[in-house]
C-alpha cells in the first residue's frame, strides 16, 4: 500500500510499525521493499517470464573456504 501511496504513512502508521519493529528494523524492512519493488519493476519492463532467465545457482554465494 506505501508503495503505491507514500502519503498513506500517517502517524497511526507509524505508531503501529514501531509497536511491533524497532527503528533499524523499520528501516531495514524499507529497504527489502524497495529492493524487492524495484526487482518487480525491471522484470515488468524486460517483460521476463517466470524462469525465462536462467540463473547462476551459486551468484552471490561465498565460495566455501576449507578450514584452517
Amino acid at each position: 500500500m506505501l508503495v503505491w501511496n507514500p502519503q498513506g504513512a500517517d502517524d497511526r502508521v507509524w505508531a503501529m510499525l514501531r509497536k511491533h519493529l524497532t527503528d533499524p528494523e523499520i528501516v531495514e524492512l524499507g529497504s527489502f521493499i524497495a529492493v524487492t519493488y524495484g526487482q518487480q519493476r525491471v522484470i515488468k519492463t524486460w517483460d521476463v517470464g517466470h524462469r525465462e532467465l536462467p540463473g547462476d545457482p551459486g551468484a552471490g554465494l561465498v565460495s566455501a573456504r576449507p578450514e584452517p
